[in-house]
């Protein structure tokens, strides 16, 4: 069963979308779904004043329209699937625990990141962006997946545990401060904190095998990055050194 949530208006004030996941949702019906009220700013909406519902609640739950004014969304998942189809706020997948959530567009700040004042983000899961993301995307990860098509804004693997964030179209500044065991990863020259140190170049076949599902979840992955060399990075060495960072090595592939 598919649930379907089509904007059809803008609210006033930014929108936390924190309650809509499938586990929520699951043998909704659309009327009753519609009458659920969300905190707008200081006031609450109901979802029916904004969205046109479709559908019953199941194992998907997809969302379209401009959405980048709703914050949250897949926030705290444990299962099941979102799609959405257009660009979204700040917080999507924060401290997700597990399910497959998909943005066909641009994400805010802190994606699948933790909340203020906690320590663990996401913790299991797979989050697939095809644009960009905002600053601290996978900020105190503990486990599971971002993978970005595009950039990431500054600070990304933020105090990371675990886990991996990929970036095909680079990562932004100060990525991986405080990183611990956690995995980024750049598909474009980036230049890394002084707390990382080069260690060598070679083809991670974990990274293929992460590529390959991203793949599948719909991210455009071109086969150099599939079959090029990585340089690796260890860091960051503030904390465990146990943590990495793996460039794209766009020179092997230009000399190819």
């Amino acid at each position: 069963m598919t649930l379907t949530l089509t904007l059809r208006a803008q609210p006033p004030a930014h929108v936390d979308l924190t309650q809509l996941i499938p586990e929520r949702l699951r043998g909704r019906g659309a009327g009753d779904v519609a009458g659920l009220r969300l905190r707008c700013g200081r006031e609450q909406l109901g979802v029916g004043d904004l969205f046109d519902v479709s559908g019953t609640g199941g194992e998907e739950l997809i969302l379209a329209g401009d959405l980048r004014r709703f914050n949250g969304i897949g926030a705290r998942m444990s299962g099941g699937a979102i799609d959405v189809r257009g660009d979204v706020g700040a917080w999507a997948g924060g401290e997700m625990d597990g399910g497959v959530l998909r943005i066909f567009g641009d994400a805010g700040a802190r994606l699948g990141a933790a909340y203020p004042g906690a320590r663990a983000g996401m913790t299991g899961g797979e989050i697939v962006v095809t644009g960009d993301a905002g600053e601290e995307a996978g900020a105190g990860m503990r486990r599971g997946l971002v993978a970005v098509g595009g950039r990431t804004g500054n600070g990304a693997g933020l105090r990371m545990l675990a886990g991996t964030v990929i970036a095909l179209g680079g990562i932004g500044a100060e990525a991986g401060l405080g990183n611990k065991r956690g995995s980024l990863v750049s598909g474009k020259a980036v230049e890394p904190l002084p707390s990382y140190a080069f260690a060598t170049c070679f083809h991670p076949p974990a990274l293929r095998l992460q590529l390959l599902r991203v793949r599948e979840l719909g991210l455009t992955v071109p086969e150099s990055l599939l079959s090029g060399s990585w340089a690796r990075w260890s860091g960051d060495r503030t904390e465990l050194t146990r943590g990495e960072i793996l460039i794209f090595d766009d020179k092997e592939e230009a000399g190819r």
